[in-house]
């Protein structure tokens, strides 16, 4: 073999080991950020347990809308706000309202704040990717104020008040937490706090003031109230794969997953109920949640979502008595949900990708 054919063929053997480990490499990165193959079990959509068996109907559904992630009733039961991470659209008997403008904004995490009246007062929330960390619009769709701090503060934008002042509070990697100004964004202070993830910001304590729940540690979490005060901590020892959520409703519960553990907590996360979310398998985790009445002694439905590369999830519907009583494997994402009061049925409403639905069980 003369020298021109030896150097290619270590070149050509070079060249298929590099693609090979290239491969092993790619292969490792798609199955660590979510791919993998889909579970038998979860590739056909179908209702798995129906002890109650609902009406299911698609209400609404808007090309553009993407992610539904907040499902808002108004004080009149027929008036919904819809918020997706691309637009915000009000509803009325699952209609578009001719009277309110369909607003369009950039932010991947969204919020609604309600006024002291509860009515919808501003849209809250951070973009994909730290594009913007944070922004505050109000409910013209008119931008009061944004702030871009790049890929150190690419987490969620909490809503904290102190008792005289509401904050934007932004988690700033390795540097604590930046406290915006609700009205302008300029900060107002710094607190060196770090390592702390900001996983949502609600009325815990029932003052009407804002809190933020934020992980400690993998498995450790806390209230803080506006003051950066510790009012609640819990330590967890089962090794929860993902973050918590809080429930929708007036009284917000914290439900946490780890595999077909479903546990929920209440504001002072005292620990309150166990589910046990059949079939769930880690890393599918709870991406939304809540009671159908007045929990923790009322229905309860949770939805699971796939991981990254599945766009599957899992329904699942428990008694008062944490009965399963109704599952259903879903096609494609959902992560917000939402109870509405119905005379004498119990409602919720589920939002997935375009599409809102309703499902009805008679009582």
């Amino acid at each position: 073999m003369n020298c021109i054919k030896f150097h290619a063929l270590l070149a050509s053997k070079k060249s298929r080991f590099q693609i090979f480990i290239l491969g092993i490499i790619i292969s490792m990165f798609i199955t660590s950020c979510g791919g993998g193959p889909v579970p038998e079990y979860l590739k056909e959509t179908k209702v798995d347990v129906s002890i109650w068996t609902p009406k299911k109907e698609v209400v609404f559904q808007k090309d553009g809308l993407n992610l539904v992630k907040v499902i808002l009733p108004l004080k009149n039961s027929s008036e919904l706000m819809i918020a997706s991470n691309k637009e915000v659209c009000q509803l009325v008997n699952y209609e578009l309202n001719p009277d309110a403008a369909i607003i369009k904004h950039g932010l991947s995490q969204v919020d609604i704040l309600k006024n002291e009246s509860g009515e919808p007062s501003y849209i809250i929330g951070s973009g994909l990717w730290g594009k913007p960390s944070a922004a505050v619009l109000d409910m013209n769709g008119q931008l009061k104020w944004e702030k871009y701090y790049g890929y150190n503060a690419m987490g969620m934008a909490a809503v904290l008040d102190d008792g005289d002042e509401r904050f934007v509070v932004l988690e700033k990697k390795d540097r604590g937490l930046l406290f915006l100004d609700f009205e302008s964004g300029e900060i107002v202070r710094k607190d060196s706090l770090n390592k702390l993830r900001i996983l949502a910001s609600a009325d815990f304590s029932g003052d009407g003031h804002r809190e933020i729940l934020v992980g400690l540690a993998e498995t450790e979490f806390a209230i803080y109230d506006g003051q950066l005060n510790e009012l609640n901590k819990v330590s967890l020892s089962n090794d929860y794969w993902y973050e918590p959520v809080v429930t929708s409703g007036i009284k917000p519960f914290i439900v946490l997953s780890a595999g077909n553990v479903l546990d929920v907590y209440d504001s002072k996360l005292n620990f309150v109920k166990k589910f046990e979310a059949e079939g769930a398998l880690s890393p599918m985790h709870v991406s939304a949640a809540t009671f159908l009445g007045e929990g923790p002694d009322a229905p309860f439905a949770a939805v699971y979502e796939g991981r990254g590369g599945w766009h599957v999830s899992i329904l699942y519907v428990f008694s008062p008595s944490g009965e399963l009583v109704y599952k259903e494997i879903l096609k494609g994402n959902f992560q917000s949900i939402t109870s509405v009061a119905q005379g004498d049925k119990m409602e919720f409403l589920l939002g997935g990708r375009d599409e809102v639905f309703r499902y009805s069980f008679q009582l």
